[in-house]
């Protein structure tokens, strides 16, 4: 993508007076962007790797000083990094003499990009700050915002073990890591046990795969269901739990090289299934994120969600849709919590779904006003570079954490159960997945907004609102949306 496009996309978004890009090396950038292990040992050249060996012995030099006694991590939900400070500082929220803090900024992550810009410019402390995929380029190809990881005291190698797209994607236009994830975000089909045998004659998580192995089988089961329950009950929860399993099989980026919007056959492809579903109701008419969205699962109006990792944890949507947990313990320590809804926590089960998919996922990013350097490189450590932690974590939460090796000890020493699935190892189904994530190529400045346009338009269109009642008056309405976004072209 053209970096100066870029760099006026940003500007008119997130009103940036000016943006300062530096010059890097391209040393930490990942070279292959599969979802295998990153390998940084590809150099053959004896001089080459002397010089990459200098290199990275410079980068090991922590840059940030130790002047304040907070670390301060900004994300606009706490349902992970609360979590991970609990984890990480053993409940107290102490870290030797440093607090850690979550600092909410938003309460959505399209507002957290935009509200971060107005955190930034004031005196406030910020040490980390999370990213979302959706926008993470906006903030790593600002040099204002966002500096180099290996500024904390790292070798770029330290993050070997990592998912190698997690790296391509935290990775900046000059090749320089600027964000590093703690997790992989693939995704699966989560479903009531106890509807899926009253409406199916479903027992097991195999048999429910087969009723949702591909879309052509799930639309046939979808009707089996809606006739079955005499309509109470669709198969899929949302259009936005759609959305998540179907675009992700999207193979183009949604603007090209050039910055010109890419609308392909997928497009047609994605409405034609989402109207079917919205009009046959085989999909709720709940909006995702909304208060509905919680309820449709625990009072039979769907079958299943689509849910991804981030979902089926500690705090995750599962344990809402589950019914929740009563705190009888201390706030500090979830360990006594009971189900506030025995009958209904625990009926839950999962399976792979009609695709592979992903959802999204979450980067930290160091601040170069970083004032708490110790703190902040060893919090970015034990959440993305050493294995024994990482696989602490996972155990913890429940996260499927961004290092394919933990994992696969994790789920060969069937060391986790999940009982809100009832006792099923959500990381046995998703680990597959894993190794499928592929966004080469797929991720630009833009796709926030784009995304949001485009999905816009699929609801008013679903809806057979007025000036939508076709896919061509829908694209062209969907154009326009896009043609306001400032830095794309759109024909």
């Amino acid at each position: 993508m053209n970096k100066l496009k870029k760099t006026l996309a940003l500007v008119a978004t997130l009103a940036i007076a000016s943006t300062a890009f530096v010059a890097c090396e391209d040393d930490s950038k990942p070279a292959d962007n599969s979802s295998k292990p990153a390998d940084s040992s590809s150099q053959t050249d004896d001089s080459s790797k002397a010089d990459d060996s200098s290199k990275a012995d410079e980068a090991a030099v922590n840059k940030f000083k130790d002047d304040d006694k907070t670390l301060s991590i900004l994300c606009w939900t706490p349902d992970d990094i609360t979590k991970m400070i609990e984890n990480f500082t053993d409940t107290t929220g102490k870290y030797g003499d440093v607090t850690v803090e979550y600092v909410n900024v938003g309460s959505k992550g399209q507002e957290a990009r935009e509200q971060y810009v107005t955190y930034f410019a004031g005196d406030k402390d910020v040490d980390l700050f999370v990213l979302e995929a959706d926008w993470i380029l906006e903030y790593i190809d600002n040099d204002d915002y966002t500096a180099p990881i290996t500024d904390l005291g790292f070798k770029a190698d330290d993050f070997k073990g990592n998912y190698a797209y997690t790296l391509a994607t935290g990775t900046n236009a000059n090749g320089v890591l600027k964000g590093v994830s703690w997790q992989a975000t693939p995704g699966a089909y989560v479903y009531r046990t106890d509807l899926a045998e009253q409406y199916l004659g479903v027992k097991s998580a195999a048999e429910m795969q087969e009723k949702v192995k591909d879309w052509d089988t799930l639309l046939a089961t979808a009707k089996t269901v809606k006739d079955a329950s005499n309509g109470k009950c669709a198969v899929v929860d949302t259009l936005g739990g759609l959305w998540q399993v179907y675009s992700y099989n999207r193979t183009q980026a949604w603007v090209d090289s050039d910055d010109k919007l890419v609308v392909d056959k997928y497009c047609e492809d994605y409405a034609k299934i989402a109207k079917e579903l919205w009009d046959n109701g085989y999909v709720t008419k709940e909006g995702q994120w909304t208060d509905g969205w919680n309820t449709i699962g625990p009072e039979g109006k769907t079958l299943g969600y689509f849910f991804c990792t981030w979902c089926l944890g500690k705090g995750g949507m599962l344990e809402t849709v589950s019914g929740g947990m009563d705190d009888k313990g201390t706030p500090e320590d979830s360990s006594d919590d009971v189900p506030k809804n025995p009958d209904l926590y625990g009926k839950y089960d999962i399976c792979a779904g009609p695709s592979f998919w992903a959802w999204g996922g979450s980067w930290l990013a160091v601040s170069p006003k970083c004032n708490t350097g110790s703190a902040a490189h060893d919090f970015v450590n034990y959440f993305t570079v050493d294995e024994k932690s990482m696989e602490e974590y996972a155990l913890f939460k429940g996260e499927f954490v961004n290092n394919p090796t933990v994992m696969k000890k994790i789920v060969d020493d069937k060391s986790n159960k999940n009982e809100m699935l009832g006792g099923a190892d959500q990381f046995a189904v998703l680990y597959d997945s894993a190794s499928k994530i592929d966004m080469d190529g797929k991720i630009t400045a833009y796709d926030a907004q784009i995304k949001d346009a485009f999905n816009k338009s699929i609801e008013s269109y679903v809806k057979g609102e007025k000036g939508y009642g076709s896919y061509d008056e829908m694209i062209t309405e969907f154009k326009k949306k896009a043609a306001a976004i400032e830095g794309i072209t759109v024909e």
